[in-house]
This record gives C-alpha cells, structure tokens and sequence, in this order.
C-alpha cells in the first residue's frame, strides 16, 4: 500500500494516538522528526502532518503497517494535499514547531450576521460596535479583540451557515461602514472591524435540522444559538467549543474538504493589513465629495502625522514625553485614539495626539504602554519588562501633566487600545 491509500478514519486513530502519547513519545515510536513547516490542525491543535501520515498508514487495514520516514516524502506536493483531500487543514508555518497534542493552535468562532452578511461577507470582515447602545460592554462585541490570525469563523445567516472564513489579522478600530446604512442605525460609530476571508458554501447547512449532533456541544454560557437551533438575541460573535466545530465540520462533509485549502493561517504580517486598512481609509477620503480638495489632503497627511494635524500638535507638545527629546525632526507626530478610528475633526485635533520617540511611538501604537489622566505611565503585561530597560524607561516614568481636552482620546486609548 502507498502512503496515499490513506483514509480520514486512519488519520483519527493517529491522532488519538499522538494526543494520548504526547508528541516527543509519538514521534520516538515512529521514527519521525519534529515537522519543520507542515502541521495538520484538527480540534484547534497542531500535529506534525508526516508523522500523522506515516503512523495512520498502519490503521488501514489489519494487514497494514505504519510508514517509516524514509519511505516517503512529506510537505507541499505529498503528505499536505492528501490531508486535505481527506478534509483536515494543513498549515505551512516554517518559522516554528509548536507541533503539540495538548497546545491550542486556533479558535473557532461563530458570527450571528444575518443584518450585515451581505456587507460582511463579500467585504471580507466582521464590524461590530465597541459597546451596547447604551455604553455598556458586550462580551459579543468583546470577543472582536480575542480574535487572533488562523481562527476559524462560521458566518450564520437566515438560520443557515452560509460561509466560513479565517482571520487575516486582529481586530482593528475603524468607523462603522457606510455600506450598513439604515442596518447600522441602532450602532455607534466607533467599532471593531475584523479581517476574515471568506468562502461561500455552495450547499449551507441548516443547524435546526441536526441539533441532535450539535446540542450536546453547546457553550454552557454566551452561546450564539439556543437548543432548538434559533439564534441567541444580541450574540454576535460567539467562541464556541473544538467537538461543536468538529460537529459541524464532519456535517459539512465534502465542502469542508474542498474549501479546508483556503482556510489556512495567512502569511501577511499584521502591520501590512493595518496599513492596507488605513491605506484603504485614505482612498475613500479621497473619493468623498462632501468635502473640498484642501480638506481631502489635510485627513490623508494627517495619516503619517503631517500637515496641519502636526502644526496643531506641535503647539501643544514640545518633547517626547518618555525620553524628553526636544528635536522635532526625529519626533513622531502619534494620534491617541487612531487615525483610521477617528472623526474627520479628531485625525486634525492637536489634543488628540502626542510627540513620541520612534521606539515610543511603536509602543504606545501596539498597546504595549498607555497613561493615565494624571500621566501615570501604564505597562502592558505582554511587554517584556527588558524591552523597556534596555530603552531607558524606567516604570516610573511619567508622561507629565495632560491637558483636559486630551481625557477623552486617552481613555478611549485605554479601553480599546492598552492591552493590560
């Protein structure tokens, strides 16, 4: 028998095998090395995709026995169509091995969308606005920032799963989309916009027909579908459990193998979205005709902190406020609540920014640090402590007073941009 005579089922039986021996165990039986750039994920874990093969070449038939490494080749042209074909996802990641039975590689995600699926799924995102209308927060709408690259969505509309998508990048605050007209009236403006690409599925299935599959896995809390199959009110985007997923995908059956190729964790960097966002966010401010050429170019230099939005700024901050460089020229004009997030009147408001240092200016960017109202400076528990030393900022630091016209767009930069 050929390594390719192997079946779906075999590929289970190895896996069962590899999570309950653990992958260095597992990979010693067979005579494997650790896999250097194809992992199959199944269940929101990553296994080393040859080994997987090689062993559940032995699960066949009675007869069978398992495949030695040298036997056959793995990767692009073997081992990773094959799964495939079978109906699991297969990532190349050459830049780690993290192949391990017990580590979550991905989460699945279901969106309720059936007011904005015809926005959101040609467009390839999700939207959602920060909080509930009346400012209070949403687990739903909290989830947006949870999202992470490779995640897998189930878009469910008109009581159908009518697409699946993976997560390009993590969520990034951008304005609610004109395209929502009146869909979007209950919502505010600021939001969450998350980047997923998408695949239609040619026959959508109708979760309320195989409940008896799916209830038993239903998130005992913030679950997106009630047990009749209807959806829950006021749940958007839901994680739900890997055996709900695995419930769904095996339901999905041979659409699941022809779209898992598409569904695989993508290669763009996450600052090469966010600039193709915000590339996009300038292109639409160029296309507007409620305002004239001069203002066009004010919003668009305000991007790359220019312009008048930096003239504005400038007569306000005078230094970095971290490491108290003085020289302009080598000072980021930074806005506190994003350009591509804020009002035409906020990308030009000098409150609404800061003069940072560049290595500064790429922290307080990401996240990795913040300020209180009195200038507290607040470190980010993801921001390795030596990053900070070697750069001379010592926890201490104080970004100094802030004027009262800058409390807003710093507590928006806490609440949804800082993460803690």
């Amino acid at each position: 028998m050929a390594f390719s005579d192997v079946t779906r089922s075999a590929v289970l039986a190895a896996i069962s095998e590899y999570d309950a021996l653990g992958r260095d165990q597992f990979l010693a039986n067979y005579g494997f090395l650790p896999a250097r750039s194809f992992f199959l994920l199944h269940d929101g874990k990553r296994y080393d995709s040859k080994a997987i093969v090689g062993a559940a070449h032995g699960s066949i038939s009675p007869g069978s026995k398992p495949l030695l490494a040298s036997e056959f080749s793995g990767g692009a042209a073997t081992v990773a169509p094959l799964l495939r074909s079978l109906g699991f996802v297969v990532i190349e990641d050459a830049s780690s091995n993290l192949a391990d039975g017990a580590q979550k590689a991905i989460t699945y995600w279901w969106v309720n969308n059936k007011q904005t699926y015809k926005h959101e799924v040609p467009g390839n995102y999700l939207w959602s606005p920060l909080t509930k209308s009346n400012g209070s927060p949403s687990v739903f709408y909290d989830n947006m920032q949870r999202a992470r690259p490779g995640d897998i969505v189930f878009a469910f509309a008109d009581a159908q799963i009518k697409a699946v998508g993976v997560c390009e990048a993590r969520a990034l605050l951008l304005p609610k989309p004109s395209e929502f007209g009146a869909a979007g009236n209950a919502w505010g403006n600021d939001g969450w916009k998350l980047p997923v690409q998408f695949k239609d599925l040619p026959k959508p299935l109708r979760p309320k027909d195989h409940m008896a599959k799916i209830e038993p896995f239903l998130p005992k809390k913030y679950s997106p579908i009630q047990s009749t199959g209807d959806g829950n009110q006021g749940a958007y985007l839901a994680e739900i459990p890997d055996d709900m997923a695995g419930a769904i995908i095996d339901l999905l059956g041979a659409q699941w193998a022809n779209i898992a190729p598409a569904l695989e964790l993508p290669e763009a960097a996450e600052e090469f979205v966010q600039d193709e966002v915000e590339a996009t966010v300038s292109a639409e401010i160029k296309n507007r005709t409620d305002i004239g050429e001069t203002q066009k170019l004010q919003l668009v230099q305000s991007r790359r902190g220019q312009g008048v939005y930096r003239k504005n700024l400038e007569g306000f901050e005078k230094a970095c406020r971290l490491t108290g460089l003085k020289h302009l020229q080598h000072l980021r004009a930074s806005h506190i609540k994003p350009w591509r997030a804020s009002t035409d009147f906020e990308k030009l408001d000098g409150n609404n920014g800061l003069l940072l240092s560049p290595h500064m200016d790429h922290l307080f960017d990401r996240g990795f640090i913040s300020a209180t109202d009195d200038g507290k400076l607040l470190v980010s528990s993801l921001l390795d402590p030596d990053t900070l030393q070697r750069w001379g900022i010592e926890p201490t630091t104080s970004f100094g007073p802030f004027r009262p016209e800058q409390f807003p767009y710093l507590e928006f930069h806490r609440k949804f941009v800082f993460k803690p």
